[in-house]
């Protein structure tokens, strides 16, 4: 449960301070090294390189996650910290998000998201650094795209959403929230925007 929660503080309370009072405990300190699973570049101070990835297939060339790969994503989270994010079109159904996080005096953190498509409803799942936070979400046909899902706190599962809301000319805003007194309230987030090679 301590490792969890650890790996919960990274995610999220290190961006912004907000899980750990979503929690209601403080977060660890000093972080636990990331899991060796993804752990994939080579130096933390290298950013992800992005990779060619292959087109999507006609009919879901509609949905604005298909956008999301190619080039490089810059953010800046809540609490100021720089991130780098890479997005892969693995196959026609599924893209693969890696982004390390840059966190004051602390050792970068590297993250992990896989998002899947279903054609038969028409609709996408995202696992981030496997099953911290699931979610389902329709398809991205509007502004915003958001998953509606469960983030895993303290051994405990909690209602939070994943937005993503289009900028416009290659910029984006990521927010995860929770539900309080009714309203979604924004606890931790970024905004991004892409660098092409």
């Amino acid at each position: 449960m301590r490792r969890q929660f650890a790996l919960a503080a990274v995610l999220f309370a290190a961006v912004s301070g907000g899980v750990a009072a979503l929690a209601g405990a403080p977060s660890p300190s000093p972080l636990p090294t990331v899991r060796p699973e993804i752990t994939a570049w080579v130096s933390p101070t290298d950013p992800p390189s992005p990779t060619a990835s292959p087109a999507p297939t006609a009919p879901l060339r509609v949905d604005g996650a298909f956008s999301l790969p190619g080039g490089i994503w810059a953010c800046e989270t809540m609490g100021n910290s720089p991130a780098t994010s890479v997005y892969k079109l693995v196959n026609s159904t599924t893209i693969l998000e890696r982004t390390m996080l840059q966190l004051p005096k602390r050792p970068a953190a590297k993250l992990e998201s896989v998002f899947r498509y279903n054609p038969k409803s028409a609709s996408w799942t995202v696992s981030v650094q496997s099953g911290l936070f699931s979610g389902t979400a329709p398809v991205w046909s509007g502004t915003t795209w958001a998953f509606d899902g469960l983030y895993v706190a303290g051994g405990e599962l909690r209602p939070v959403r994943l937005v993503y809301t289009s900028l416009g000319d290659g910029a984006m805003r990521i927010d995860y929230e929770t539900n309080r007194a009714g309203f979604w309230r924004t606890f931790s987030g970024a905004t991004c925007s892409r660098r092409m090679p």
